[in-house]
């Protein structure tokens, strides 16, 4: 039997398996105004309690003083809730942050609507603008990725986020008219706009009615699923929706248990891809002073521009760097002419024509006089 040689690239943790590094639910309820998010997502909060045996309190981040109603939810089954009410984004962080430290298994957030209003108000007050302008949003946007949706996505813990929903309003030339006319095209999460898709599944609540009588109407909700990342109730709607309903795709993300071997290696700084002018001036002075070091040396063994000298710089260059020109030399890395430096004065040495010793405990190189200096 062939034995096959192990790589680096095959033992180190660049790569790894596929294991369940997020064990955690991630769900999105969005609706307008009595849809039915608030309610849902406290259904869906009480049956993964029980899924997961969580011993601990349900926490709500309440922005709209509506958790007190949901308190009968939970007091059935001996759940304990505990709520912090407040539109503060600062106040959303630190109770995400104790709910990293264990406050609790899951977390509903509702809405992250009068979060993200507040948020925008609290950035105008701040820069003292009435109103948000083009180059602001590239100041929100990241701020907001930072302190809300990366740690939304990673946190250890289980999350369902409600938000209100808005219509989305596109506008095009109408044929008969020749004039251009606004339309609702959708709808969609109040909220930053990539914000509503990083949750696992997200729903579209809606309320309906139906007149039966004179005096009587049937009222029920419904929950569309927009998207599913296990794809297995993509598309669906359930009439007043429990837990039940989504319990496959919780199901699927329960199915690898979460793996505490599970490498998970430091991300490569991206901002060093970047040439910045700053990086770009530190580049051109790093590669002007060695430049200067490689011209300076030579310089110092062979002095002369003509005959044995003018040979012995091109003949050392090309044996170096291979090739004879400055302006191919120029165009090199700054690392890489660093290197045909001590190149250079390795062969100076090795030729006779300097030699290293010691200089206030550093090794230095010294050039010998011409009547000291083996023949070239």
């Amino acid at each position: 039997m062939t034995k096959t040689k192990t790589t680096r690239k095959q033992t180190d943790d660049f790569f790894t398996a596929a294991d369940n590094t997020k064990p955690f639910f991630k769900a999105a309820l969005q609706g307008f105004a009595g849809s039915g998010k608030t309610y849902t997502a406290a259904l869906i909060a009480r049956g993964l309690h029980q899924r997961i045996k969580s011993k601990k309190p349900v926490v709500v981040f309440d922005t709209e003083k509506s958790a007190k109603f949901l308190k009968p939810l939970f007091a059935d089954m001996k759940i304990q809730l505990l709520v912090r009410e407040s539109r503060s984004l600062a106040d959303l962080k630190e109770t995400m942050r104790r709910m990293q430290e264990g406050a609790g298994d899951i977390l509903i957030i509702d809405s992250i609507s009068h979060i993200w209003e507040n948020f925008l108000e609290a950035y105008k007050e701040k820069v003292h603008h009435t109103y948000l302008q083009f180059q602001d949003w590239g100041i929100i946007k990241p701020t907001w990725k930072q302190e809300f949706s990366d740690p939304f996505v990673n946190d250890p813990y289980h999350t369902i986020m409600c938000g209100r929903a808005g219509y989305e309003y596109e506008n095009e030339i109408n044929p008969d008219t020749h004039k251009r006319e606004i339309y609702k095209s959708g709808v969609k999460m109040k909220v930053e706009g990539e914000t509503a898709y990083e949750p696992d599944i997200l729903l579209l609540m809606e309320r309906f009615e139906e007149v039966i009588g004179k005096d009587e109407k049937k009222v029920w909700r419904e929950a569309t699923v927009l998207k599913d990342r296990a794809a297995l109730l993509d598309g669906k709607t359930f009439k007043n929706p429990s837990y039940e309903d989504f319990a496959p795709t919780v199901e699927a993300m329960m199915a690898n248990p979460f793996s505490k071997k599970a490498v998970i290696t430091p991300e490569g700084d991206t901002a060093l891809l970047f040439k910045t002018e700053e990086g770009k001036a530190e580049f051109r002075r790093e590669r002007d002073k060695w430049i200067e070091e490689i011209e300076g040396l030579l310089t110092r063994i062979a002095p002369g521009y003509n005959g044995k000298d003018k040979q012995f710089k091109l003949d050392t260059l090309y044996e170096v760097f291979g090739t004879t020109s400055m302006t191919a030399i120029k165009g090199l890395m700054p690392n890489i002419l660093r290197e045909g430096y001590r190149k250079i004065m390795d062969l100076i040495v090795k030729a006779g024509m300097a030699e290293y010793t010691k200089k206030n405990g550093q090794t230095v190189l010294v050039i010998k006089r011409k009547e000291d200096q083996k023949k070239r």
